[in-house]
């Protein structure tokens, strides 16, 4: 059977998709995150700031004032960020890996998250894609 969490703060924002709330996202997670160790923290922000840029570059094409939600929670042994959005979707595992011979500038998003999380779960959907991400606690 599986165990219920119950979790210590729970915030949800709704911002649109430009660039320019990318500072106004890492406010909230810190913010939500006040009083968790800086490591955790730091890796979450950069993987949801690779996220929202992803969603607002790849998923609207750059289109500003279309909606992505952001949730963000703290459970007693965990961080976890949720983004939800209407975007085109993709697939995620027809990314190629970066290749890091200095040749390109970009691509490098899906392998930073990968490497900075403990759980990375997107799950595409006709009508709204979301995507989970995960720090264990010490």
């Amino acid at each position: 059977m599986s165990e219920k969490k119950h979790f210590i703060i729970d915030k949800t924002i709704h911002l649109k998709s430009d660039l320019k709330i990318l500072a106004e996202l890492r406010a909230f997670l810190r913010d939500v995150f006040t009083g968790i160790a800086d490591d955790p923290v730091e890796r979450m922000e950069l993987a949801a700031n690779e996220v929202a840029t992803n969603i607002i570059k790849h998923a609207y094409k750059n289109h500003a004032h279309h909606a992505i939600t952001i949730r963000a929670t703290v459970y007693p042994h965990e961080i976890c960020v949720d983004f939800t959005d209407s975007g085109t979707p993709f697939i995620p595992e027809s990314i190629p890996l970066p290749c890091f011979d200095g040749s390109q500038e970009g691509g490098f998003g899906l392998f930073i998250i990968s490497e900075v999380l403990d759980q990375f779960i997107y799950r595409p959907a006709i009508d709204k894609n979301h995507t989970h991400l995960s720090i264990s606690l010490p």
